[in-house]
């Protein structure tokens, strides 16, 4: 409306004696008008600047929970839990990109090895969230401490081996899918937490001997972890 005065009021009609009188409007009448319009939209751009605020909580998008199985230098096998694992091809290779923190054991084995095997957890995995993730393999022996659980609570837990190779490390029974993945070309460094690395898909695993149908298993998100409180809205394990 501010434009359609703007365009259309700078003239005036008179009907006078049969005939049309046109007259140019005041340029006192037409200088305000103008101002009105200008000051109108530079109200609006102002009120669009002043929308927006700064905000330290992330876009809580719900993501994938994994856990990323290494191999430790002695053979045993190393567990965290990692949310950054995002599918970027498909074809000719299926490839991964895994964003990884530095300062962690998991870390040090896949620069080392430059291959994991990645567990997409379910929600039986929700009680061991905290000493995957929670507690750093350089302090806590991850295989030994899961043993204990499987010996202790439920033999289900049991460990399992995916192949006959032992350089492949252990994982964890009852997860949705198992990635077997190998890092490709150079890891890059993403500054002062985290490193990039580009991985090719070797093998898709299902659990059992195939009368388990792929997808069908409801797999455990950070959505579900922040209802229950056991990771924050950064992302981290709940104190």
């Amino acid at each position: 409306w501010f434009w359609f005065w703007y365009c259309y009021c700078d003239w005036y009609c008179d009907w006078y004696c049969g005939g049309l009188l046109v007259t140019y409007r005041c340029i006192e009448s037409h200088t305000m008008l103008r101002l009105v319009v200008i000051f109108a939209l530079l109200s609006c751009a102002l009120s669009a600047v002043h929308a927006f605020h700064t905000t330290e909580v992330p876009p809580l998008v719900d993501v994938p929970v994994w856990s990323m199985a290494t191999l430790n230098e002695d053979g045993s096998t190393n567990f965290n839990i990692l949310t950054y694992a995002t599918p970027v091809a498909i074809m000719p290779d299926r490839l991964y990109c895994l964003g990884l923190f530095k300062k962690t054991k998991s870390y040090e084995n896949f620069c080392r090895e430059r291959k994991c095997v990645l567990l997409l957890l379910t929600d039986k995995h929700i009680p061991y969230v905290r000493l995957l993730g929670g507690k750093s393999g350089k302090d806590v022996d991850k295989e030994a401490e899961w043993a204990k659980l499987g010996i202790l609570s439920d033999p289900a837990l049991t460990l399992q081996e995916i192949d006959d190779n032992t350089s492949t490390p252990k994982v964890l029974p009852s997860c949705a899918y198992y990635l077997k993945l190998s890092a490709v070309g150079d890891i890059t460094d993403g500054g002062e937490s985290h490193d990039l690395a580009i991985c090719k898909v070797d093998e898709m695993l299902l659990p059992g001997d195939g009368d388990y149908v792929a997808n069908s298993q409801e797999y455990l998100s950070t959505a579900k972890l922040r209802a229950l409180g056991i990771i924050n809205e950064q992302g981290r394990i709940a104190e």
